[in-house]
């Protein structure tokens, strides 16, 4: 037997969730990631580093968020034959398009590249999937099926959040954001992060915290922007499948216990025609406290 290390670099991305570790295992497998038999080692909390016992055995190494999104949200490491003590580390890295999946550091390989790209396209699907069927009723109503109606406005209130949107939306669930809300050609994200997470983080102001979310998550083309004195910066992301880019605005909100970011997409073709909205929509942006 050998000592397997793994360290969970603490990050602002995903730090209310545990991740969970597996390591290959056909012999005692509970589940199948990526179609390979694994056991689950344990769970890290965010900062948090455990050593289990592993074989001597080649075999990869697997964190997933659940296993719900185990076939997109995940990422693994390949251990060779040995019987030296390994030490891996990796953070949850910002990237909706694969629900904020754990990366290992130091961990490029073909193999690895290839799973990744794989697993964004799946998880893009995942996010955009709601949007599609709810762009059932409005293909539709073009063809003169339904009566098209002006957008009314719309308050949503969810977890200590609200805001005035339009009834073109609903809220969905999404896995690791605090409130979600989708329409058929824009989505928004709401994530709560507690000052507890993090010694001092209450004394950032919010643009301070857009700068350690901006650093932590390598958005190196994000542009920090004020509306208003409203703090939100700007970045792109391209499916590589596709080649669809989406633009996403992500505004930054301080209370009483926490930062909240609340994020609007939409693709790039639509940014002209929905910016005034969006801007109009993050101004509504109310919560509990």
């Amino acid at each position: 037997m050998r000592n397997l290390t793994v360290k969970r670099t603490k990050s602002f991305v995903g730090s209310l969730m545990k991740v969970k570790v597996y390591v290959e295992d056909p012999a005692a497998a509970e589940i199948t990631i990526s179609e390979t038999p694994c056991r689950k080692l344990g769970e890290l909390k965010n900062g948090e580093e455990k050593t289990f016992q592993i074989g001597e055995q080649a075999a990869k190494v697997f964190v997933i968020a659940d296993k719900v999104s185990k076939e997109y949200c995940n990422d693994h490491y390949q251990l060779f034959d040995g019987q030296d003590d390994v030490f891996l580390s990796g953070k949850n890295m910002f990237n909706p398009a694969n629900g904020n999946a754990f990366r290992f550091d130091s961990n490029e390989t073909i193999e690895v590249l290839k799973s990744r790209k794989h697993g964004t396209k799946i998880g893009l699907i995942v996010l955009i999937t709601a949007m599609v069927v709810g762009g059932v009723f409005g293909f539709l109503a073009g063809f003169g099926l339904f009566p098209k109606e002006k957008p009314k406005e719309k308050t949503f209130s969810s977890n200590g959040i609200s805001m005035t949107l339009t009834n073109e939306f609903k809220e969905v669930s999404f896995e690791k954001y605090t409130a979600a809300f989708d329409s058929k050609n824009v989505a928004v994200f709401a994530l709560k992060e507690a000052f507890t997470l993090k010694a001092d983080l209450k004394n950032n102001t919010p643009e301070q915290y857009a700068d350690l979310v901006i650093q932590a998550n390598g958005l190196a083309d994000a542009e920090k922007r004020s509306d208003n004195g409203q703090t939100y910066f700007e970045y792109e992301y391209t499916n590589p499948e596709t080649n669809d880019t989406y633009r996403f605005f992500c505004y930054v909100y301080k209370t009483d216990d926490a930062f909240w970011t609340v994020q609007f997409t939409t693709l790039n073709r639509n940014v002209e025609k929905y910016t005034s909205q969006i801007e109009n929509w993050a101004r509504s942006v109310r919560f509990d406290n």
